[in-house]
């Protein structure tokens, strides 16, 4: 089995790198690329571990947003060389911003009466990246709210806290950042998009234009009416097939199991085709 969309702690996931990879043996996954968002801190470690470990292939990525008007554009970068000097710097760049928004959102939850600090969103997020999940969690700890999605229906997506805008690059920047670090570069989970199918049919071609390499058909929260569409996208368009449950633990995702997504809605008999196609389009 493979699982090529992971996330741990040094973004919004639960697992250090170590137990992320210990759980894919557990779950007789045998490729596990992690893609932590818009950071490489876990593939140095998650590489060396997973080079212990016997018949399991261990594929160094990442998720990056990008700008996007109708919906949510997240692409991964596959196979990338995570410590290619031009990739970090711009990494350094989005971490620069997302910490800036971080304290704008601390002051303003303060304003409103909720006790929160930077020093807590750290601990909780192991120091690494902050995101909004970390909010949620400490929220959820001192009951200010009931579930995670609370978090962002009463305060993100309000203002005064829906003024501060994620920064992002642009879609031909984020793909040609990828592909300049050796990735291969997949449009992450392609219902978030939320276009018609002409106009996403529109959108990959232009994203291929950029070079763009698959789509990520498979992935937890789509529907098996939606990931036969996707395939059939793909393969009109002469590109790869990717399959990610887009796992980040039991707390965050408590649906989403490593390897088989939502009630094993992302098994399938072709994956080892996908993994074979994948690994000969990154040699190529």
């Amino acid at each position: 089995m493979i699982d090529l969309h992971t996330h741990t702690k040094a973004s919004d996931g639960e697992k250090t790198p170590e137990e992320l990879i210990d759980l894919a043996i557990k779950s007789n996954i045998n490729a596990l690329a992690i893609t932590d968002h818009d950071t490489v801190d876990s593939l140095e470690i998650a590489e060396k571990y997973a080079s212990t470990k016997r018949n399991f292939l261990f594929i160094p990525g990442i998720e990056m947003e990008a700008e996007f008007n109708n919906g949510q554009m997240h692409i991964l970068g596959l196979f990338i060389d995570y410590k290619n000097q031009t990739l970090l710097d711009k990494l350094s760049y989005v971490k620069k911003e997302r910490n800036l928004r971080n304290e704008k959102f601390i002051n303003e939850l303060n304003k409103m009466g909720y006790e929160i600090t930077l020093d807590e969103l750290k601990e909780i997020s192991g120091g690494n990246t902050i995101g909004k999940p970390h909010f949620a969690r400490i929220f959820l700890k001192k009951n200010y709210i009931k579930t995670k999605s609370e978090m962002f229906d009463r305060f993100f997506n309000q203002p005064p806290l829906s003024k501060y805008k994620k920064f992002s690059y642009s879609p031909k920047d984020v793909i040609t950042m990828l592909k300049n670090s050796g990735g291969t570069v997949i449009l992450a989970h392609p219902q978030t998009l939320k276009l018609e199918k002409e106009e996403f049919i529109e959108k990959v071609i232009e994203l291929k234009s950029y070079g763009l390499d698959g789509l990520e058909c498979y992935h937890s929260k789509q529907t098996p009416e939606q990931m036969k569409e996707f395939k059939e996208i793909a393969k009109n368009l002469n590109l790869l097939i990717s399959k990610g449950s887009d796992y980040h633990g039991p707390i965050t995702k408590p649906e989403t199991k490593l390897g088989t997504g939502k009630n094993n809605n992302i098994v399938s008999d072709d994956e080892y085709t996908i993994l074979n196609n994948l690994l000969k389009y990154s040699n190529r």
